[in-house]
């Protein structure tokens, strides 16, 4: 009994000194993750498989708007391999920071993760608000809403809120907006798996 309500007190971030600590501690303890990412904003939309294997090890497979071209990033080569038409085909080898390889956002492959984009909020949280967590229920879901407020430059994210998963606070939706309220990004975090056994080759096609 006490040790299921110890559990169930670290599960809930409203109970946590710093919510976004929490919530980061966690994603960093995973050893692996996948998931289908729904990325909607002004640029357009996006929809790909995402595997990400512990120290860094990440794999796009896109579905939408590049159908079959995948991107694996390895810590260790510090290179994105990019196969534009599917892992049969040509590959290039490019720098994580090259154009060909940024997201409409600017977004980087090798700084996509879930625990760099818990540290984004949290720098946007130090000199701005995180208000008191709520819980509520969406698409039938439980969740936690956190809302964190701050000051960016025009254009920049000013504005996240997230919903996280209930029980292991991995994030299920993230909106980010700029400090007029303008939509910069909202993302649907979908199928997600925590700690799957991946497969080998996975990063090594």
């Amino acid at each position: 009994m006490l040790a299921e309500l110890l559990l169930s007190l670290s599960l809930d971030p409203a109970a946590a000194p710093d919510p976004l600590a929490e919530t980061l501690a966690r994603v960093e303890g995973l050893t692996a993750y996948q998931l289908t990412l729904h990325g909607q904003g002004p640029e357009g939309e996006e929809r790909l498989r995402y595997h990400y294997q512990d120290p860094g090890h990440i794999r796009l497979d896109m579905i939408t708007p590049f159908a079959g071209a995948v991107l694996v990033y390895r810590p260790d080569t510090h290179r994105v391999q990019v196969w534009p038409f599917g892992t049969r085909g040509p590959r290039l080898s490019l720098r994580p920071d090259h154009r060909l390889v940024r997201s409409a956002r600017g977004h980087r492959i090798d700084q996509s993760d879930v625990a760099s984009l818990l540290r984004d909020v949290q720098r946007l949280q130090r000199h701005g608000r995180l208000e008191a967590p709520q819980e509520v229920v969406l698409d039938g879901q439980r969740l936690w809403y956190l809302l964190v407020e701050g000051t960016a430059p025009p254009g920049e994210v000013a504005r996240y809120e997230l919903w996280l998963d209930v029980d292991s606070l991995f994030p299920h939706r993230v909106v980010s907006r700029d400090a007029a309220g303008g939509l910069l990004e909202r993302v649907r975090l979908e199928d997600v798996v925590l700690d799957p056994v991946l497969d080998t080759g996975l990063f090594a096609p």
